[in-house]
């Protein structure tokens, strides 16, 4: 497993390069005995074990931010490096170390003994591009009952998650000569004002998942660069992160009306406040173009699927802790959209996601695949046959 993990983290697979890193996979796949593995018409590799049902899906994501921060890293962002029991490179965390090892723990699984339903082990492209969009053809063909979500938790079963938002404000005002400001409508200095008024803004606290925000993250006004013009346009993205039951309309409708009262006041711009739409294309040729709209979700502490993932753990040793993610994950399309069970498990820590010198415990690599073992293993057993929303 430890081989192969270093394969995979010296394979580079960013957006749209992923093509080598998923044939690699299929092979480790085929190597280590699953019924099937093949690199599906999404472009994620699937491996399957087992038939009938309960159908267990774990999902993780093996494409990574592109190399950055150059001439800080200490260890080569792919060569993989082991020091003082740890392995360091560029996606371990973010999730190529929890990919190997629910590979391997599923394996481990499936040659202990004829397994009483299905698995389902993806490791899925364009995670980075938007949560859940190259995953959603692959999911609906596997029809899971229960999901697992192999994001980074430090070994602690999550179960839930802020959902994401990417807003796009335009502020249409109307160009002139900056020495006769009078003349026109400063879209600037009008978005100036609303940026403003969304720092103002009091934000409502999930007792789980924590409270709302609406972050600024880039703002673009035109023309750019100006020669003494008032600029007539202006663009601005907000990140938000929220929780239940928070929708697409009700984010966009709490932005929009920080500007409601402009219409009463003389000589005032257009806006126009909307999800922005994320566009990008996968290696294999697919075109995406999806609203940037993640769900937030959370899975019940006394649900099914929750009780058994943590029993599973308990009976194999293992720490039985739930928590719940503090990022966005593949599990805003599983449980937020289609409304599946799910939870998270995974090696590394959340906080070393996308940093310099990305590492994980070699200890908790070895321990995360026992932890896949035992989780999909009681999964398996506790959950009645075509218990899902597909059966």
């Amino acid at each position: 497993m430890l081989a192969f993990l270093r394969e995979l983290v010296r394979t580079e697979s960013t957006p749209g390069r992923e093509e080598a890193i998923v044939a690699r996979i299929a092979s480790e796949l085929r190597q280590l005995g699953f019924d099937e593995a093949e690199v599906d018409e999404a472009g994620n590799a699937v491996g399957k074990v087992g038939n009938g049902s309960p159908v267990v899906l774990i999902d993780c994501h093996v494409d990574t931010i592109p190399e950055h921060s150059p001439g800080r890293w200490r260890h080569d962002p792919f060569a993989a490096d082991i020091e003082d029991g740890r392995l360091y490179g560029l996606g371990v965390c973010d999730m190529k170390a929890s990919a190997a090892a629910s590979i391997y723990g599923v394996a481990r699984l499936a040659v202990a003994g004829s397994l009483p339903g299905t698995v389902y082990v993806v490791s899925s492209i364009a995670e980075e591009m938007m949560e859940g969009a190259a995953l959603a053809a692959t999911f609906d063909r596997c029809q899971p009952d229960a999901v697992i979500i192999g994001e980074p938790s430090e070994l602690r079963l999550c179960t839930g998650q802020r959902g994401r938002a990417k807003l796009e404000v335009e502020v249409k005002g109307e160009a002139c000569h900056a020495a006769h400001p009078e003349v026109g409508i400063n879209a600037a200095e009008w978005m100036a004002e609303l940026i403003g008024s969304v720092a103002a803004l009091k934000h409502p606290v999930h007792p789980v998942l924590g409270g709302r925000s609406v972050t600024l993250i880039d703002i673009h006004s035109e023309p750019y660069p100006s020669v003494s013009t008032v600029p007539a346009r202006c663009v601005a993205r907000f990140d938000c992160r929220f929780a239940p039951p928070e929708t697409e309309e009700t984010l966009v409708g709490l932005v929009a009306s920080l500007a409601a009262g402009w219409r009463d006041r003389e000589r005032s711009p257009a806006i126009d406040c909307h999800v922005y739409n994320a566009e990008f294309e996968t290696f294999n040729g697919r075109h995406y173009s999806v609203p940037e709209y993640a769900a937030a979700w959370l899975t019940p502490t006394e649900s099914p699927i929750v009780r058994a993932s943590l029993s599973g753990l308990r009976d194999a040793g293992l720490p039985a802790v739930a928590t719940t993610y503090g990022f966005c994950t593949n599990g805003s399309l599983t449980a937020g959209l289609r409304g599946v069970p799910t939870v998270g498990y995974g090696i590394g820590r959340e906080q070393e996601a996308h940093v310099v010198d990305e590492y994980v415990e070699l200890a908790n690599l070895y321990r995360g695949a026992r932890g896949y073992s035992a989780i999909v293993g009681a999964l398996l057993t506790a959950l009645p046959a075509g218990s899902g929303p597909h059966a």
